[in-house]
């Protein structure tokens, strides 16, 4: 339980640290993002207020640019450098005829080539967009028109660095944190697993410490009977005891399964065998109680695991099932596989189950009819037991009940 808790508590840490680190990577990606597209869009719209040129000598306060580094989301500022580190071409026209084209700041095109770039946007609406690896402003005044082309494959380039540079850290942060998180999460949950071992402690002592005083009534109330004969006093003292002694017994048992570390010796035994000989044995109690018991298994069904609590198991289900199973009804015992698992269902008729108390059931001491528990002598520890065995073999137990007079406990090995 104590290892569960503990990767409970790494996952639901590392899940916040990680929900906390990616939306950390995206935001810096994003203003990045942001900043190149104003960049971008600032000098397009240099070059067209300037008539297809970014001219030269054309620079902002010192003030306005020093308060710029401290606003990512401020407007771009351009510098005396703005001009000599951009690389762009211009179309112009006027109607259909191409009056200028301008290619003497960028190498990798030729009036040829920016004409086939033109030719690509021309007729569609004035704006941005973009074409290739150029952003572009398209604008139309009268029958004039220009198109300004802008480089920005180093800027595309700028931001997947940052993005697979940012991610990098991100992970091996993670990746560091989750080791830090490993190591400290077992002094974290020191106090916790101080408070189950002492609580696992307190049950065997009191256990074995229940036993000398049981053991003592149940003797003087067997010679109370021998002097005094049978009464329903002596009677009830003997009844109660026994009820105590199997409530102990249990109590130690489900503690011992629960702080036992998987060591139990495991064997590849026949399945099919075990559930019909445990299941068989209560073919009796059934019939007393004019049950009807339908054992159903899959021959040959074979399983690796300690076939003692296994059977154990079966035991605690069928037990279950006739104690609450109203005389007149109906047990079905069914064995089979599906895929890669093997189910185990018992099912049972019985009086109305709410489906949101099912999930109740494996709890300790939890009982669906306290009144019918005391007369079948429940204490509602076996279905606990059971479910200490299915979790010491990784598998699962569950409860299904539809709000109606029936229910069937479902395990899955």
């Amino acid at each position: 339980m104590l290892k569960k808790l503990q990767l409970k508590f790494i996952v639901i840490t590392m899940f916040a640290l990680g929900s906390l680190m990616l939306v950390q990577t995206l935001t810096v990606n994003a203003i990045s993002i942001y900043q190149k597209d104003v960049k971008m869009k600032e000098i397009l719209q240099v070059i067209t207020a300037n008539n297809g040129v970014l001219p030269k000598g054309y620079d902002n306060a010192a003030k306005e640019q020093l308060e710029g580094l401290f606003n990512p989301f401020g407007k771009f500022e351009i510098t005396l450098e703005t001009p000599y580190s951009t690389r762009y071409f211009v179309v112009q026209m006027k109607g259909n005829v191409v009056t200028k084209i301008s290619t003497d700041n960028i190498a990798a095109v030729n009036d040829s080539k920016a004409l086939e770039y033109a030719a690509q946007i021309y007729g569609s609406e004035p704006g941005y967009g973009t074409v290739d690896s150029y952003r572009y402003l398209y604008t139309r005044n009268g029958e004039n028109s220009m198109m300004v082309f802008l480089y920005f494959r180093n800027e595309a380039r700028e931001i997947a660095t940052l993005f697979s540079i940012s991610l990098t850290v991100s992970i091996v942060t993670l990746f560091v944190l989750l080791v830090i998180i490993y190591l400290l999460s077992k002094n974290a949950l020191k106090p916790v697993a101080e408070s189950i071992k002492k609580q696992k402690q307190f049950i065997t002592d009191a256990g074995h410490e229940l036993k000398t005083p049981l053991t003592i009534i149940s003797a003087d109330a067997e010679v109370l009977e021998m002097c005094q004969g049978e009464n329903e006093w002596i009677t009830s003292i003997k009844n109660q005891t026994s009820r105590m002694n199997v409530l102990v017994k249990n109590l130690v048992e489900l503690t011992k399964l629960n702080e036992a570390q998987d060591t139990a010796q495991r064997t590849n035994f026949n399945l099919s065998d075990a559930v019909i000989e445990t299941a068989c044995d209560f073919e009796s109690r059934a019939k007393i109680n004019d049950q009807s018991l339908i054992i159903s298994a899959s021959p040959g069904i074979r399983y690796f695991g300690n076939e003692a609590e296994i059977r154990q198991l079966v035991s605690i289900l069928c037990d279950n099932a006739i104690k609450y199973t109203d005389n007149g009804g109906t047990i079905k015992i069914s064995l089979y596989r599906s895929g890669t698992s093997t189910y185990l269902d018992v099912f049972n008729t019985t009086e109305y189950v709410n489906p949101s108390s099912v999930s109740k059931l494996f709890d300790r001491f939890y009982r669906g009819d306290s009144s019918r528990s005391r007369e079948t002598g429940g204490y509602g520890i076996g279905l606990s037991i059971a479910k200490a065995i299915i979790d010491r073999h990784k598998g699962k137990i569950k409860a299904i009940a539809n709000g109606t007079k029936e229910i069937t406990f479902r395990v899955t090995l």
